[in-house]
């Protein structure tokens, strides 16, 4: 938008504004200069005198009248300017720019200000674009509270915390969050906490800036128990590897050695001793071939493949599953949600099925003693398995690996479901019964985001 304050005339003057403005300044003196000169040649009547001056400050009158009309325009220009720039309008230049003088200088000072606003501002717009696509992408929830308490920036994790619609549901206010029951501080301080959008431990900090000198906070929430899960799954991972590769080092020249033993004793002279010595062997044999069916299993742990994840109905993966445990006395408790979820149908259907296994053998399959349910807990789709055996005795140890309370037990099953929940961005949770003896094993799962 370009203003403009002068009529065409003045348009078409090369005369500056300033300049013609103290010609008709000056200008009111000719009046006065008249009369003196008269005066010097012929006397003056007092009707003539009152006559000149009355004239003089007529024409006085009237010049103050044009120069403050024409400096009332470029004030207006002036005042519409500043205005525009105020509510950030940028787009607003004054043509009196290409004058000269003193005021087209103020002009051309005043749209120099505007245009490296205007670049600010744009670059300021860049720059939040890209930090805003930056945190978007941190695994981290950020929220950010003006210095009223109200909720005014969260990125994607942060609306996932609270519960909240994406873009949605800002002005919250601090004291009705969780948030407002901690101590925070600056330094990061582990919380265990239930949060709408899920449960667990949680590294919760708290840095403070001013907002118009009004002091104003930022809270980060970091989900420390899934990074201890994805931690321990690496390292006990590594940890079977080398295990895996050192005793399967040790198990080949043991049983190459055993098949040579047994080839030098088939061409051996003394048959006395041939029977206790290749029983010797075989015993070593089956022991090493069983050492070696023994690490392959743990390695399982290690070599689980990738999950090739589509949508797919839970109604089917339920009936799937609930039919292998059919004769076990095992039921569906309540209706199954009509919904769609994204993952590996093959490896989420292998979690069903140990955490099943796990409740038919504690209950010894005795009829209604163990129960399937499924239900929409927030953005999750959740399962629950619910038995009525004697309960966990040491849920400390549930997810170390090797460990187990059964007498031909591997230690690995729940290790597993965990292994695969964390490439859903799942979790599995296993506690005691709050209404009597038993278990619960819940599978919370993330529903596929809605189109």
């Amino acid at each position: 938008m370009i203003l403009r304050a002068r009529s065409s005339r003045a348009h078409r003057s090369a005369r500056p504004l300033l300049s013609g403005l103290v010609v008709w300044i000056a200008s009111t003196t000719l009046p006065l200069l008249f009369v003196f000169a008269w005066s010097l040649v012929y006397p003056l009547s007092t009707r003539l005198l009152a006559g000149c001056v009355a004239a003089s400050l007529g024409w006085t009158g009237f010049v103050a009248w044009l120069v403050r009309k024409r400096l009332a325009k470029h004030f207006r220009t002036l005042g519409n300017m500043v205005e525009s720039t105020r509510v950030q309008d940028y787009s607003v230049r004054a043509v009196h720019a290409r004058e000269p003088g003193p005021l087209g200088e103020l002009y051309r000072q005043v749209n120099a200000l505007i245009a490296d606003l205007d670049d600010r501002r744009s670059t300021e717009e860049e720059l939040l674009g890209i930090l805003r696509k930056v945190v978007d992408q941190i695994g981290v929830a950020i929220l950010v509270f003006d210095a009223a308490g109200r909720l005014r920036l969260v990125n994607p994790l942060g609306f996932k915390l609270l519960g909240l619609a994406a873009k949605s549901e800002h002005g919250i206010a601090y004291a009705d969050t969780p948030f407002a029951h901690m101590e925070l501080s600056a330094e990061p301080s582990l919380f265990d906490c239930r949060f709408a959008g899920g449960d667990g431990r949680w590294q919760i900090s708290s840095q403070s800036y001013r907002q118009r000198g009004r002091p104003a906070r930022i809270v980060f929430v970091a989900d420390v128990g899934q990074v201890l899960a994805d931690e321990e799954i690496r390292v006990w991972q590594r940890l079977i590897r080398v295990v895996s590769h050192e005793v399967n080092n040790s198990l080949a020249p043991i049983a190459s050695l055993c098949q040579t033993l047994d080839g030098i004793l088939a061409r051996a002279s003394e048959q006395a001793h041939v029977p206790v010595v290749r029983d010797g062997l075989a015993l070593i044999a089956e022991r090493a071939s069983g050492l070696k069916d023994f690490i392959s299993v743990y390695a399982r742990i290690a070599r689980l493949p990738e999950a090739k994840k589509t949508l797919f109905p839970v109604g089917r993966l339920v009936r799937r599953v609930m039919g292998m445990f059919a004769a076990d006395g095992a039921g569906i408790m309540g209706e199954i949600p009509d919904l769609e979820i994204f993952g590996d149908e093959v490896h989420l259907e292998q979690v069903l099925i140990n955490l099943l296994r796990n409740a038919v053998q504690a209950t010894g399959g005795a009829a209604g003693m163990v129960t399937l349910s499924v239900r929409v807990h927030g953005d999750s789709c959740e399962f629950e398995i619910a038995d009525r055996g004697p309960g966990i005795a040491n849920p400390g140890n549930l997810f170390v690996p090797f460990y187990t309370t059964k007498p031909d037990g591997a230690g690995i099953g729940l290790v597993l479901c965990r292994n695969i929940l964390a490439k859903h961005a799942g979790k599995v949770t296993l506690t005691n019964r709050d209404d009597g003896h038993g278990a619960v094993a819940r599978v919370a799962l993330p529903l596929p985001p809605t189109k």
